[in-house]
């Protein structure tokens, strides 16, 4: 109610003549890179509300996705990123189910101005008569609705690093802090079904996108540490990725296209077309939206997070190989083994060194905290 947390690869494309390829690398650092790293903050897209998917998605249809379209365009009109969208969208489902709805929760010994007993309405459950979210007509426009409900967000402090759930009761005042907390992974398949937004949570220069959408922290470092869980090794191959503290069930992007090479136990793996492999470990297999053999594009879904494996909870491990590389300039990252890393750390790069090469941020100050265990 409305009240007052493998095996890898990115493309670079490979040119025949050493000279040409260098300065094609300068080109593509310089102005794709600058674009990527721009997309990562650039208020999200609008959506026709009329176009929306026929069937429906995670469970959710006609009705229930236009609405989650306004509520997309609201965020957008109000120049927020792509992680308003998604925190608007599962308030509504946590409150209303995406249904514009012309009741709710009673107030007891409260009365409308108009006499009658109050109750909250609409997509955000907003009570009209607080007289601080508008009229009655008002709280049952989804567009004014949702715009009311940003317009608070934004005047939450840190909200972008809150956990979504806690950033969404700082302004819906739930009794349960954590009741939005089953609805994100849902809500960010649908701005991404909506918004046909193949970047990956918005983030991406043609090349590469990001893993999760946009918002997440980095819980796992590359290189030498503890082993956190008997079966992990004391080498860390790989970045750890995490919407902390969130449970299982975020949506997995493919950082670049490629073709699936594997799917078994707990792993994903992509190689792209320069001949390198990225991994995404942890997910469920019943959780992999692709099979192998199959190709991708960049910023695919791909699976979901999970906790499978040697995990001290729910995360994204992304780890990049450069075995069979044929790309001049992703083979000079400095692997594991050249680091003092043991046999099983050959050919692992370090995933932020890797988004560096595309401008591109892996764990921005401004987004993510780095909160190693």
């Amino acid at each position: 109610m409305a009240n007052g947390k493998g095996t890898g690869a990115l493309i670079l494309i490979g040119v025949p003549v050493a000279l040409v390829a260098t300065v094609f690398l300068l080109i593509i650092l310089v102005f794709s890179g600058t674009a990527a790293s721009a997309a990562c903050t650039e208020a999200a897209g609008t959506v026709n509300p009329d176009t929306v998917p026929a069937d429906p998605v995670v469970g959710y249809s006609g009705e229930q996705l236009k609405n989650a379209a306004y509520i997309m365009n609201a965020a957008s009109a109000l120049t927020l990123e792509r992680t308003a969208q998604v925190l608007g969208v599962m308030t509504a489902m946590g409150e209303s189910s995406l249904v514009n709805v012309g009741y709710g929760d009673d107030l007891t010994g409260v009365t409308n101005p108009d006499g009658s007993p109050t109750s909250s309405l609409g997509l955000f459950q907003q009570q009209w008569s607080l007289g601080t979210w508008g009229t009655r007509d008002e709280v049952m426009d989804p567009t004014h609705a949702a715009t009311a409900f940003f317009e608070r967000l934004v005047g939450v402090a840190d909200w972008q690093s809150l956990a979504p759930t806690l950033a969404i009761h700082q302004v819906q005042g739930n009794a349960d802090p954590f009741h939005y907390e089953s609805f994100f992974g849902a809500a960010d398949q649908i701005v991404t079904a909506l918004a046909g937004d193949s970047a990956g949570g918005g983030c991406a220069s043609g090349a590469v996108a990001l893993p999760l959408s946009a918002g997440f922290n980095m819980t796992g470092d590359y290189g030498p540490r503890e082993s956190p869980v008997a079966g992990a090794s004391s080498w860390h191959p790989a970045s750890d990725l995490q919407h902390y503290p969130n449970p299982c069930g975020d949506q997995i992007y493919a950082i670049t296209g490629g073709t699936v090479t594997l799917i078994a136990g707990y792993q994903v793996s992509i190689k792209s077309s320069d001949g390198y492999t990225v991994s995404y470990l942890h997910m469920k297999l019943s959780d992999v939206s692709v099979k192998v053999g199959d190709a991708v594009t960049t910023g695919q879904s791909i699976a979901l997070v999970g906790n499978e494996g040697p995990s001290t909870g729910c995360h994204l491990d992304l780890r990049i190989n450069t075995a069979g590389s044929t790309n001049d300039a992703v083979n000079t990252l400095t692997a594991g083994e050249d680091l003092g890393g043991p046999s099983a750390s050959a050919g692992f790069v370090n995933p932020e060194e890797y988004f560096t090469l595309f401008g591109v941020e892996l764990c921005p100050a401004e987004s993510c905290q780095r909160q190693y265990s």
